[in-house]
């Protein structure tokens, strides 16, 4: 798995979940977590 904000490899410190508007699945590593960074699903939404 990628990170949806960093595109970084994920081993076993990230997370997903659904996209809100489309449902699509989400993947972000810790960091991006933990500093906010912004990400963006296919369908356009931005979260943060």
């Amino acid at each position: 798995m990628k990170c949806t904000s960093c595109n970084r490899e994920i081993m076993n410190d990230g997370t997903g979940f659904k996209c809100p508007e489309c449902k699509k699945k989400i993947v972000r590593c810790n960091p991006c977590r933990k500093l906010t960074v912004k990400y963006r699903c296919e369908c356009g939404f931005i979260g943060p």
